[in-house]
């Protein structure tokens, strides 16, 4: 395959960098973001801006976070009491957890797996769903502020992008959208292990938020 087209597996380096020119994220073509192009699993201006390119093209594109992660959003910030994170038991600063809420019912847990951690994150902009990751921000005597914005909301990117490989997918990863994942994926957070300040900067994890 020479060219990205819809239902292609497309695999990608990048260096992702504020308009200032501050480097936020490194992906290398020793370890390379793989998705499946069409299927909406990265944010659009990038989609976007992939459609058409050929194998081992290189191109940079400005990305308004309105195409990006969307607006930071003030009411994804709260102030929770402690006691509703004792459950968890101990509680560090960038610690990542799931909000579900059903009426006036809140609960926080860690996520089980990574694909939940993944596929909570608030990437949307409905502002009525609250559900999804929260990272720690900050701990207080009685209570902790937690952020529910993915780290880049808000914020307009440069993409230094280089495509890699352009692959057929297989059935599977046509049937749900992703690629296939190896046998050693999230080895490393099972058993409820912490998911790091914010997942998906190590290019060796399996980044679905993209």
């Amino acid at each position: 395959m020479e060219t990205i087209q819809d239902k292609l597996k497309v695999s990608i380096a990048y260096s992702l960098k504020e308009l200032t020119g501050k480097i936020l994220e490194e992906v290398p073509v020793t370890h390379p973001f793989v998705y499946i192009h069409g299927f909406n699993n990265i944010i659009p201006g990038l989609e976007d801006a992939l459609s058409g390119r050929k194998l081992n093209e290189t191109f940079s594109v400005e990305i308004p976070f309105k195409q990006g992660y969307g607006p930071y959003r003030q009411d994804l910030v709260l102030e929770v009491p402690k006691e509703e994170l004792k459950e968890i038991g101990e509680i560090w600063l960038g610690m990542e957890l799931e909000m579900c809420q059903d009426e006036d019912i809140r609960e926080f847990q860690l996520p089980e797996t990574a694909d939940e951690f993944i596929e909570g994150l608030n990437l949307d902009n409905d502002e009525d769903d609250s559900d999804g990751i929260y990272t720690i921000k900050e701990i207080k005597k009685d209570t902790v502020i937690v952020d529910g914005n993915h780290p880049f909301a808000g914020k307009d990117l440069i993409f230094d992008v280089q495509v890699v490989a352009i692959e057929e997918p297989s059935f599977t990863e046509l049937e749900s959208g992703f690629p296939d994942k190896n046998e050693d994926d999230f080895d490393e957070f099972e058993d409820g292990q912490d998911f790091g300040d914010d997942f998906g900067h190590n290019p060796e994890n399996y980044r679905r938020w993209r």
